[in-house]
């Protein structure tokens, strides 16, 4: 064997061994992100069913009128939003809790500000 076909040799080898660890390394993101993706999906099932229960709640508790109800809504639909957000986190459970926590505060007080006083009376007796 010449040096140019021990060269060649090599060479083919070490494009295979690249190859063979790029293909390995794609089918591990593939993987990892499929993983990944099948536990928002379903929160995200589970806080828009939440969300639309809570709001059916709200409009025959509080007697929302059709503004205030598209109101409701988006503001549902955005904490359960930031709260999938915040499962999916890797944060510890504590700051989990409390990022939570905030955004309930954060829901109540932005749905209060839409309600008109007999309402807000309402709303405030049946959040506590």
């Amino acid at each position: 064997m010449t040096l140019k076909s021990i060269n060649f040799i090599i060479q083919s080898m070490i494009t295979m061994k690249i190859f063979k660890l790029l293909a390995l390394s794609l089918l591990i993101s593939i993987n990892s992100f499929s993983q990944s993706t099948e536990i928002p999906i379903n929160q995200t099932i589970n806080s828009e069913e939440t969300s639309i229960v809570e709001l059916e709640n709200l409009k025959h508790l509080l007697d929302l009128n059709e503004e205030q109800v598209e109101k409701v809504s988006n503001i549902l639909e955005g904490i359960d939003q930031k709260n999938s957000q915040v499962s999916g986190m890797n944060l510890i459970q504590e700051d989990k809790e409390a990022i939570l926590e905030r955004n309930q505060q954060a829901k109540a007080s932005m749905i209060v500000a839409i309600l008109n006083e007999e309402q807000k009376v309402i709303y405030l007796e049946n959040l506590n």
